[in-house]
């Protein structure tokens, strides 16, 4: 497990010191478009506020109307989420063969790779709801007033989420990458077949990281360094150290 994780690792580092800025550009494009995306969501939710009170209709947090549209702009939102995430990923693999991303290409990415990520991801959650949704049930009918069994199924919904985020992550990859839906399960498959010890410790790493991309001070390090270096490891775990650089280059016509 260490010799393929320390490969990868190696591999992500020495490109990250031949060109570091091919990385950090990736990191600052994607929280600049974040940001863009993130205010948009907010404009949305601020003309709704505007028009609810052209039309003199009372707002409340219980209102069905209110909750119907903050659903619709939370998913709006994950779509275009998917996307950048697809793109920045792209961005990442890109600086490994050395390629550089402008904004306009990260953002044509993103769009174009947003309606298979959210695909992708929807699947992801509805096993989520299969998994956690009966289990909080019986919670809530029979063990709600038993004392700690709150924490046993914070504990248990936490378990699920974080194994179902690290089967799904190859097919995100791969979509990411530009494969169809069904070609990014495929890897999924053989990744978690031929590669479950390797993938797990590596994504563990990248779960350490992405933590600490939350930590004031510290993210400074992990978003612009530390984190493009493991998520580009990562990529080459799943795709190989040779074949993805190559249809990435095949893909961008070099």
């Amino acid at each position: 497990m260490v010799t393929l994780m320390i490969t990868s690792i190696k591999r992500a580092f020495s490109a990250y010191t031949s060109n570091p800025f091919l990385f950090m550009w990736g990191s600052f494009v994607y929280l600049f478009m974040f940001l863009v995306f993130l205010l948009a969501a907010f404009g949305l939710l601020l003309i709704y506020f505007m028009v609810a009170s052209a039309v003199q209709f009372e707002i409340t947090l219980e209102s069905p109307v209110t909750i119907g549209v903050g659903i619709i702009i939370m998913l709006i939102f994950l779509y275009c989420m998917g996307g950048l995430n697809a793109a920045l990923a792209k961005t990442y693999y890109s600086a490994i063969g050395g390629m550089k991303t402008s904004l306009l290409d990260f953002y044509h990415y993103a769009l174009s790779r947003a309606p298979p990520m959210f695909g992708v991801m929807l699947m992801r959650e509805l096993f989520s709801i299969l998994l956690i949704g009966p289990v909080a049930a019986i919670y809530y009918y029979f063990f709600m007033d038993y004392q700690y069994m709150d924490y046993l199924l914070y504990l248990y919904a936490l378990t699920m989420i974080f194994f179902l985020h690290m089967l799904f992550t190859p097919a995100l990859v791969s979509v990411s990458l530009g494969s169809l839906p069904f070609d990014s399960f495929r890897t999924m498959f053989f990744t978690i077949k031929k590669k479950h010890i390797y993938f797990f410790g590596m994504y563990i790493l990248f779960a350490m990281v992405w933590v600490l991309n939350f930590i004031p001070m510290i993210q400074l390090f992990t978003i612009f360094l530390f984190y493009p270096v493991i998520y580009s490891a990562m990529m080459l775990l799943i795709k190989g150290n040779h074949e993805g650089i190559a249809e990435v280059k095949s893909r961008s016509g070099r």
